[in-house]
């Protein structure tokens, strides 16, 4: 069954404010966004939300693709969002949401970060470890973060 006209709009909007924000971020005017994803700024408009005022507009999915590349966007977001995501991520790990961002720390800091607090509750609760094995325990919890879901695998 087709989305209806109205569920269309909101999905366009939603789109058309995450690409504009992407955008803003970066600091890029829509022309030098649009270069940057090699496309017309007249089509990069129309992802922008320009047309919207006019009647909906839906690009191809090539320049869906060249958006995703030109402004960091994980592939297959674009659609993502028009069949029902409310965000993006970026390919740095960062979710793109309306209105804000969230960052995801790279997964070594977190590596880093799980080792530097099981050294301290070691030291504290169970003094008699060494610190490899508290590099093994660090190590493993990662891994089952990763196993869980909790933490993304490693690239």
């Amino acid at each position: 069954m087709a989305a209806s006209p109205d569920r269309t709009a909101r999905r366009l909007q939603l789109l058309a404010t995450l690409v504009t924000q992407r955008r803003a971020s970066l600091r890029l005017s829509i022309e030098e966004a649009a270069a940057r994803c090699g496309i017309a700024p007249m089509t990069y408009r129309s992802v922008e939300g320009d047309k919207l005022r006019r009647g909906l507009k839906v690009v191809r999915s090539a320049t869906y693709a060249k958006i995703e590349s030109g402004l960091g966007f994980t592939p297959g977001s674009c659609h993502a969002v028009l069949e029902g995501a409310d965000s993006i991520t970026l390919t740095d790990g960062t979710e793109l949401i309306a209105g804000a961002q969230i960052s995801h720390p790279p997964l070594d800091k977190v590596a880093d970060e799980v080792k530097q607090a099981l050294d301290k509750m070691a030291g504290l609760h169970a003094p008699e470890l060494t610190h490899g094995q508290t590099d093994d325990m660090a190590a493993g919890l990662v891994k089952e973060l990763q196993r869980r879901g909790i933490l993304p695998s490693a690239r």
